[in-house]
């Protein structure tokens, strides 16, 4: 067989496996503290470019609705490695090196060009959520011994020893991601809505638990407003109104528990309207004053490198605690620019918008709570896994298209459907 007319539709669940190593790997192994750093960025390497030249090498299709706009979130960021050059002082060599591993979303190609089916990936995506939230679970009883963290302990810049955080009497180890959590009790939420099943029922409470258990509060809160607002805005008749009592007794039952289960979250939001918060000061700086100049504005600083300016972010990063990640599109912003920006808002009200009602309603749960996290959590400025994930969805989201493109066809020629039954 040629290599250029390599047919994945022939090894299925091989390509599953490698679609889900490449989603492991960039969680950073659900941030076990034993990566080697050199060893796990080599390997990012070697997996981008061999997702780059599966593009040519492999054969089946590369267009499909969604496809276009992520081309377009990998390659428009491209264009800051220029004002970088021109106005950081950064090589564009360097800054290829350090953009490459955002090259690992071409995952999603894979899935489309091996016939992955949705309840494949579904399956796979429950498991990392429960395996990540079982990790959070069994190391809240095993502290202070822990393998897997986002922040381990330790010195930090200034000497000052910091432990793992602990907020409403749980330790907060922040395995990437929380959107896998979100992710189950958005699609065990919508299949409940069909029909009550035992297994449902525990995946959507497993997966509010994990949210819970990250203790992050703009997550918390969007979770809550998607799994309000998109049924709401949704349903019709019985159903609706059902929904809104079950909704109003959790949050009832939340709200007069609220000092047991969120109180170190409410001191923790009283002390940030009290004091000066260190996040409005990373929005001043990254919107207002840290520009190389004019191209930069319009393309971006560019990604972070082995370089002199590379030098001054991990400067603000670890003795300002100054980071792009902490404020959402500003972070997007300030790295790649009013382009990616725009194009991001473009995919919102031409991709997103114009084909909302044919998404399922976790789908819609998803955008949701993706668009309110945006002040804070921005796909370009967190790790490569959110936009891995973002790729998960929009592979969805070409499936929700076709079949309901599909329907619609149908309904236009009933004879074929009487024909088929």
């Amino acid at each position: 067989m040629a290599v250029a007319s390599l047919d994945l539709r022939k090894f299925p669940k091989a390509s599953l496996v490698f679609v889900g190593f490449v989603f492991l790997h960039s969680l950073m192994y659900f941030d076990y503290i034993g990566i080697n750093p050199t060893y796990y960025g080599w390997i990012s390497n070697i997996l981008s470019l061999a997702l780059i030249a599966s593009l040519f090498v492999i054969k089946g299709p590369l267009r499909t609705p969604s496809s276009p706009w992520l081309l377009l979130f990998l390659m428009v960021p491209m264009l800051s490695f220029l004002p970088c050059w021109i106005e950081n002082g950064q090589s564009p060599l360097v800054s290829a090196r350090a953009y490459l591993s955002s090259f690992l979303p071409l995952v999603f190609f894979i899935l489309l060009r091996s016939g992955a089916k949705e309840k494949d990936l579904v399956k796979m995506l429950t498991l990392f959520a429960v395996v990540r939230t079982l990790i959070n679970i069994i190391q809240q009883f095993t502290y202070p011994d822990y393998l897997f963290t986002f922040r381990p302990e330790g010195l930090d810049a200034t000497g000052y020893f910091k432990g793992i955080e602990v907020r409403s009497g749980i330790y907060r180890y922040c395995i990437e991601d929380t959107f896998l959590s979100m992710f189950l009790v958005f699609y065990y939420f919508g299949r409940l809505l069909k029909r009550i099943d035992l297994s449902d029922v525990f995946f959507f409470f497993f997966g509010l638990f994990g949210v819970y258990l990250d203790q992050t509060r703009q997550l918390m809160l969007s979770t809550l407003i998607a799994l309000v607002l998109v049924p709401l805005l949704s349903l019709r008749g019985k159903r609706r109104l059902i929904l809104f009592v079950i909704m109003s007794l959790v949050i009832l039952l939340a709200a007069m528990n609220a000092a047991v289960l969120f109180e170190d979250l409410i001191l923790m939001t009283t002390r940030d309207l009290d004091y000066d918060n260190i996040r409005i000061l990373s929005y001043t700086t990254y919107l207002l004053e840290f520009w190389g100049g004019p191209l930069s504005v319009i393309f971006g600083n560019g990604p972070v490198g082995d370089s002199a300016y590379g030098q001054q972010i991990a400067y603000m990063y670890e003795n300002l605690k100054l980071f792009h990640s902490d404020v959402g599109i500003v972070g997007a912003l300030n790295l790649y620019g009013i382009v990616t920006v725009l194009v991001y808002f473009a995919f919102i009200v031409f991709f997103v918008f114009r084909n909302w009602k044919k998404f399922r309603i976790h789908i819609k749960m998803y955008f949701v709570a993706q668009f309110i996290n945006m002040p804070m959590i921005c796909i370009f400025t967190q790790r490569v896994n959110c936009m891995i994930f973002l790729a998960f969805m929009l592979f969805l989201c070409d499936k929700d298209i076709r079949r309901c493109n599909y329907l619609r066809k149908m309904r236009k020629k009933p004879e074929t459907v009487y024909a088929g039954s």
